[in-house]
């Protein structure tokens, strides 16, 4: 790499010579966990075990039955609009003394099954591969038939929640998030350590730091890192400009200004966040509970990126943090009237983001077997994404237009 000016050699040796916060980000990183120590942080048989181990009310966390008793209510409170008969209430006053949990029967992730209270958990875990077309159905057939008189509660468990197949929906299965689960046992744990033995205790530190990591929730390494970016935000920027991701939405940025006439678009990270001039003509400016990156506050947004893990393109509508909640509920209800659909968790007042529309463009793999990111494919990949995206979402103009924002 060469370096262009003498700004930028200023930048980069001011960003690696005596670097405190480099330095304590380096420390942080090489803490001492036992899941990176034995390489199985994105493992998902081992999150699996682990997983299952939790939700084993008879095991060695000495929890007895209450994560279980907690993730059962607390996903049946997020998706009261799920066709389940079993309600929050009688899971909290459920016998679980006969709870069984199996790993890997029928090749499904997690099993968790109650005989006497006749309900079965069919967990499917995700963190680094893809679900299979037909492999949700299959699994849940294969509950089916083994328990055919049991009320079955099919999940579809990934880092960022992502939705299951449309079948996989119409079957019933839910999605959920590491994210989720990270914010449940953070709460258990802090409840009822005591009754964590020490040598649990260890562990389970280590997988929520774990889970911290892949879910991007570890508050201290987040601030860290922007301590050190707004230090040093020149050169991090110019390190980024020689990556892949940055060429990559270099690539995306020209394409979406040919394709969107915006009043905004800014780069945030690894992501292109944006606003149609035509909705940001009826979107005062509102007071926000997060989106600082922006360059004005607005309830709703766009915004672009290219998940490298997952080899794909994804660009989102979503509705904000609106710190009037009660005003961002009737916002939602009157999208909802015309035909926008999310879950029913974001219409608590406390909700802060809500995906109205999410587009997702896989590029074919070239002959070394890696994801084809020239320029003509990016500039197919969200010419793609904006039209599928905007066919749905031009709708939402007629409701900003008619809403009262009073």
């Amino acid at each position: 790499m060469t370096i262009s000016s003498t700004s930028d050699q200023s930048a980069l040796d001011a960003f690696l010579v005596d670097n405190q916060e480099l330095e304590q980000l380096g420390a942080r990183l090489s803490a001492f966990n036992l899941f990176n120590v034995l390489r199985i942080d994105q493992v998902e048989i081992r999150h699996s075990n682990v997983l299952a181990w939790l939700l084993t009310p008879s095991e060695s966390h000495g929890l007895g039955p209450i994560f279980l008793r907690r993730f059962l209510s607390r996903l049946l409170m997020e998706n009261s609009e799920a066709e389940i008969s079993l309600t929050p209430a009688k899971i909290e006053l459920m016998n679980f003394n006969d709870v069984e949990v199996l790993r890997e029967w029928q090749n499904i992730d997690i099993i968790a099954r109650s005989p006497s209270n006749r309900w079965c958990l069919l967990i499917e875990n995700k963190i680094k591969s893809r679900e299979n077309p037909t492999q949700l159905l299959r699994y849940l057939d294969a509950v089916k038939k083994d328990m055919p008189d049991y009320k079955i509660i099919p999940i579809f468990l990934t880092l960022d929640g992502d939705d299951p197949s449309e079948q996989a929906m119409q079957a019933g299965f839910l999605a959920m998030s590491h994210a989720q689960v990270l914010t449940l046992a953070e709460q258990i744990f802090n409840q009822h350590r005591k009754r964590i033995p020490d040598d649990a205790q260890v562990l389970l530190d280590h997988y929520l730091e774990t889970l911290r990591r892949l879910t991007m929730q570890d508050q201290e390494l987040i601030d860290l890192c922007k301590t050190i970016y707004r230090k040093h935000r020149a050169a991090i920027d110019l390190i980024i400009e020689y990556g892949m991701v940055s060429n990559v939405l270099d690539a995306a940025i020209q394409e979406l200004k040919e394709q969107v006439e915006c009043e905004f678009m800014v780069n945030y990270g690894s992501s292109v966040w944006f606003l149609p001039k035509s909705m940001g003509e009826y979107l005062p400016k509102e007071s926000l509970n997060g989106w600082q990156y922006l360059p004005r506050p607005t309830p709703i947004a766009c915004w672009l990126y290219y998940i490298g893990r997952r080899q794909q393109f994804m660009m989102v509508l979503e509705v904000g943090p609106l710190a009037d909640g009660k005003k961002r509920i009737r916002l939602l209800e009157s999208l909802q009237k015309v035909g926008f659909h999310f879950r029913q968790a974001g219409l608590r007042e406390e909700a802060k983001f809500t995906r109205l529309i999410s587009e997702k463009f896989k590029p074919k793999l070239n002959e070394d077997g890696e994801p084809d990111l020239s320029d003509n494919t990016i500039r197919q990949a969200v010419c793609s994404l904006w039209k599928k995206l905007w066919q749905e979402g031009e709708k939402i103009v007629g409701v900003l237009k008619d809403f009262d924002w009073n």
